[in-house]
């Protein structure tokens, strides 16, 4: 039986993250996957545990050097032929039938470019956040992780080299945002993630981090954020006071706490908030799978 979706994992020294990582592919997943790990040279037995669990589903490819995150994920995608492919961290775990669900929703509705596999950090200082998910300097709803038809991955030329390791998801994003495809999360967590950034402000990890977000940012705002498409536009401004206007009255009413946690509060903040989620959002895909709707018009 051919394979209906590839998942690629990239790795490098975190053995106990990428067993919980491929054992919840298998324990979660009843679509027909393949799954590719691609292995930057790890020292910590990650080889010797991909070796003894390779099989026709799992493929190992040592490569044997950090090529950078795009790149090694480029060269996987370029081979895959199954008609969806995802991208996962080997800190992620998936849950609620997470892959199923995005695969679904992809065979049902063609003019949906990508699925965000909804993620929820379990540790880590954005543990109490409902859901993860950001908004890009274009107001650009990000994806953290995301399953997308493999036809248009390789139309688009995977992740951008350019960004190396930082911010390849988000570029990808506006990448699918461009091509005029509608961008959704799954209304469900799709999957739980094990952050194990320092918080350290002190810390090499996390300078480190620092100065690749302000690459990144960067080289986002230079190719994106120029763009034709995002011309002034005077309803996403009314809709960015809207949101601050609502974010304030809530502050007043609930406490920061119960804020952060409520996945309500969090959905009707991105809703207001992302440039091109539409306030019919709330009511206009209920009782679908999916939710947070972007799309170019």
């Amino acid at each position: 039986m051919k394979y209906v979706l590839t998942v690629v994992v990239g790795t490098y020294n975190r053995l106990d993250q990428l067993k919980r990582c491929i054992e919840s592919i298998v324990a979660n997943t009843t679509t027909h996957t393949r799954v590719y790990v691609t292995d930057a040279g790890s020292t910590d037995g990650t080889i010797e545990y991909l070796s003894s669990i390779a099989s026709e589903s799992i493929t190992p490819i040592f490569v044997g050097k950090k090529l950078g995150q795009a790149r090694a994920y480029n060269e996987v995608f370029k081979h895959v032929d199954s008609p969806f492919v995802c991208w996962l961290s080997d800190d992620n775990e998936v849950v609620n039938n997470g892959l199923d669900r995005a695969v679904n929703i992809l065979e049902n509705d063609r003019t949906i470019g990508m699925v965000a596999l909804k993620t929820k950090d379990v540790q880590g200082p954005f543990a109490d956040a409902p859901f993860i998910g950001g908004l890009s300097p274009a107001g650009i709803l990000n994806v953290n992780q995301g399953v997308l038809p493999t036809g248009l991955l390789q139309e688009i030329g995977g992740f951008s080299e350019e960004f190396r390791d930082y911010g390849i998801d988000n570029a990808l994003t506006a990448e699918v945002l461009f091509k005029g495809y509608k961008v959704v999360y799954t209304r469900a967590i799709a999957l739980h993630h094990y952050r194990n950034w320092s918080e350290d402000p002190t810390s090499e990890n996390y300078q480190w981090l620092q100065q690749r977000h302000a690459v990144a940012k960067a080289l986002y705002e230079k190719r994106y954020c120029s763009s034709a498409m995002l011309k002034v536009d005077r309803k996403y401004t009314i809709k960015r006071a809207v949101a601050g206007l609502v974010r304030r009255t809530a502050r007043k009413i609930f406490s920061t706490r119960a804020l952060q946690r409520s996945a309500t509060f969090r959905t009707i903040s991105i809703v207001l908030s992302a440039r091109f989620v539409s306030w019919l959002d709330l009511f206009s895909n209920k009782g679908k799978g999916y939710h947070l709707v972007q799309r170019i018009r």
